[in-house]
């Protein structure tokens, strides 16, 4: 499924309050897939420009972040919906709650298995829907 050698643009959430280290772990679990070329923008580097979301080709929100900024996954779904930029909803590390109305404006949800996180994404990009539910449970 995925293209050799495509380097995917992927916009994150990244909250200056992040008390239990999501984004840290996330970067942590996809980084340790070596065969996944990305460039990364984060939302506390950029602005959520048009020329952002034309750029882009995908929105990963870590649901953990959401309690410390629902404005900001507001803007951010509203933003990739204008565009058609895929989103991807992270849960909550060692939590499988996930809010219903993110999940349903999302176009997958995953747990932390980095093989399914990056399945997603390259799922997602490349204009295939989401069927398959993933891991509910974590691996290791």
């Amino acid at each position: 499924m995925s293209e050799k050698n495509k380097v995917y643009k992927i916009l994150i959430t990244r909250e200056e309050n992040d008390p239990i280290n999501q984004y840290d772990f996330y970067k942590e679990r996809i980084d340790s897939q070596k065969d996944f070329l990305y460039e990364e923008y984060d939302t506390l580097e950029n602005e959520l420009t048009n020329e952002l979301f034309n750029e882009i080709d995908i929105v990963i929100l870590l649901f953990g972040l959401y309690q410390y900024n629902p404005e900001l996954f507001d803007e951010l779904i509203k933003k990739s919906n204008e565009f058609n930029v895929p989103i991807l909803l992270v849960r909550a590390y060692g939590m499988e709650y996930i809010l219903k109305e993110l999940e349903e404006k999302s176009d997958a949800a995953v747990g932390w298995n980095p093989h399914c996180i990056i399945n997603a994404i390259e799922t997602l990009v490349n204009g295939e829907d989401w069927l398959k539910p993933c891991d509910t449970v974590e691996e290791d």
